[in-house]
């Protein structure tokens, strides 16, 4: 196997503790590892243009990243990696991940051990888990891609969720969902989640939604707070397509979100087609250490905890 060539290094903004990671990470893989090409975005380029001279910079994304970049470091929390997810719209690099200290599901590694992870990852040393994305689509009522600015909005990848949602208007929204084509039901609802394995515990949990293990290939369809109580979460196999179209009972456009960024507003008629992609995330993880779901659920979620009286606490009886 050829050793990477190129890194890309993705951090948190606005925060003093990943710009201080990033000067670290950097100048030490610059250091120990000078064949090897560091990408930074733009903006971070600029801010360190006079720490950080050896750095590369690419304009483009999607295409350009796959073509170029062997794998990326992300800095920062569970958002940094979504960021990541957005600039890649097809082939994605390993992604190696570290935490400030944070809570996080995505966040295998704590930047202080930065050094004998990337040695790891550098060497091939690591293990991968494919985590599934979402391949989203927005068509009006020609059955033509939905345009912003003037610009054709193309197929957009999702990691955690893509959501449709009523936003700023007060009324609820009604969606007609179709699964292969088929009608599967008419959501009346503040709106609805298609979700990941990966985004199972992000808003969908949040909306009442199941936890689903990362290596479990599936879709699913969480409504926000629905008119009707029988309206439950389903899981459906990941090689369906679902439509989801704005009925004409809806007396607003509804807003699509994916992964938490604004993408446009869909009007009556106009639809939204989301289906597994073909370009999952490989994200890497500690070697040997399968817990790392399992113990995720218990410390960040504390699942199926018992509620623990916090009287009882000061008074020394639990």
């Amino acid at each position: 196997m050829e050793p990477p060539r190129t890194v890309l290094v993705v951090k948190k903004p606005f925060t003093k503790s990943t710009d201080k990671a990033l000067l670290e990470i950097v100048n030490w893989l610059h250091e120990s590892y000078p064949n090897i090409n560091i990408i930074v975005e733009p903006e971070v380029a600029k801010k360190f243009e006079n720490e950080l001279p050896y750095v590369f910079i690419s304009q483009g994304h999607g295409d350009e990243y796959t073509r170029i970049v062997d794998f990326v470091i992300t800095i920062g929390g569970d958002g940094t990696i979504l960021h990541v997810s957005s600039l890649f719209n097809q082939c994605v690099p390993p992604v190696i991940s570290f935490s400030m200290g944070t809570l996080g599901f995505l966040l295998p590694f704590h930047v202080q051990h930065y050094k004998s992870a990337l040695e790891d990852i550098i060497k091939g040393n690591v293990s991968l888990l494919l985590r599934m994305r979402l391949s989203c689509s927005m068509w009006n009522t020609e059955g033509k891609r939905i345009t912003k600015d003037d610009i054709e909005i193309g197929n957009l990848q999702s990691m955690n969720e893509v959501n449709l949602h009523r936003g700023r208007y007060p009324h609820l929204t009604a969606i007609e969902c179709f699964v292969d084509g088929q009608f599967l039901t008419d959501a009346v609802a503040d709106g609805l989640i298609i979700a990941t394995p990966t985004g199972s515990t992000a808003y969908s949990l949040s909306a009442g939604g199941p936890i689903i293990h990362p290596s479990v290939q599936s879709l699913i369809v969480t409504p926000i707070c629905p008119r009707s109580l029988s309206f439950r979460p389903i899981l459906l196999p990941p090689d369906v397509k679902i439509q989801l179209m704005i009925g004409e009972e809806s007396r607003a456009p509804v807003e699509v979100t994916i992964d938490g960024r604004v993408i446009c507003m869909l009007k009556k008629g106009e639809w939204l087609e989301v289906q597994m992609s073909p370009y999952p995330i490989p994200c890497v993880n500690r070697i040997d250490e399968g817990v790392d779901w399992v113990k995720d659920i218990n410390d960040l979620l504390k699942w199926n905890q018992n509620f623990v009286n916090k009287q009882l606490l000061t008074h020394g009886f639990v």
